[in-house]
């Protein structure tokens, strides 16, 4: 009898030596911050996740189905007790030290402008949440990218807003493929006169549908010009729930546009 009950000890201590220290809990504070958390956290180190979670702008809003969500009040997260808070800009920057205060660590989520950063920014958070292994496994997966095709593309906005060379977006088109009409650097306006000079085959457009109220009456995008340029050239719609975020979901969306440009007639 004491034979079996010793051997029976062993057995649990063995099992639960090999279970390993359990991952930190996590809260996400915005929606770029949710992408990560959903995707990477398992489900029971998730405490909350961010009320926009499950918007339309959120590309794994499926995946927050019956997670809760918080404001990203300090009070709240506080009240959750995580390990982690996870953030892009979500909550007030003077609260990171209060959560220290708790014991609470803030990852931040750092700027990505090309694919490559956007997968470094994904191991980096990965690594903080304990999941280093599972960013590995969806970025092994994802798509290569297209050879150039020397086709041009425009970056077009509700509010007239373009990408130049050094945004993400420009990182996006060349992933794909494609070369970026907008001659300028970073975030530029609509070159209503250039583009009337020389108007673009190609458009990738974003946001349209999104708060179309607040969108600016006056922008270059409105004009009946910029219209009828639309009207004219082909148009290929992204995703805006993959291309808000430096995540590794830049190299999926670009991939999108290169098998929407080949499926077009």
């Amino acid at each position: 009898m004491k034979a079996a009950l010793f051997a029976f000890c062993l057995i649990g201590l063995a099992g639960f030596a090999s279970a390993g220290p359990a991952r930190p809990t996590v809260v996400s504070l915005d929606y770029c911050a949710d992408q990560f958390v959903l995707a990477l956290a398992d489900r029971d180190q998730i405490l909350a996740v961010s009320r926009d979670a499950e918007r339309k702008f959120s590309h794994l809003r499926g995946k927050a189905a019956g997670i809760p969500k918080v404001r990203a009040a300090a009070e709240d997260v506080v009240a959750l007790q995580p390990d982690i808070v996870v953030r892009s800009w979500g909550g007030d920057a003077r609260a990171l030290s209060l959560y220290e205060r708790f014991g609470i660590r803030t990852v931040q989520i750092g700027y990505g402008e090309d694919i490559e950063s956007a997968k470094q920014v994904t191991r980096a958070v990965a690594a903080e949440i304990g999941q280093a292994a599972r960013a590995e496994a969806l970025i092994a997966a994802l798509p290569p990218p297209r050879p150039p095709t020397g086709v041009s593309a425009l970056y077009v906005t509700p509010g007239g807003v373009s990408a130049g060379e050094g945004t993400m977006i420009d990182a996006i088109m060349t992933y794909a493929g494609l070369e970026n009409a907008n001659g300028g650097t970073g975030w530029t306006g609509l070159p209503l006169e250039r583009l009337v000079q020389a108007p673009p085959a190609l458009m990738l457009t974003a946001f349209f549908g999104f708060d179309d109220d607040a969108t600016d009456r006056w922008s270059v995008s409105r004009h009946p010009v910029m219209q009828r340029l639309m009207r004219e050239a082909k148009v290929v719609a992204m995703d805006e729930s993959r291309v808000s975020c430096p995540a590794w979901l830049v190299a999926d969306e670009a991939d999108a546009i290169a098998r929407a440009l080949e499926a077009a007639p």
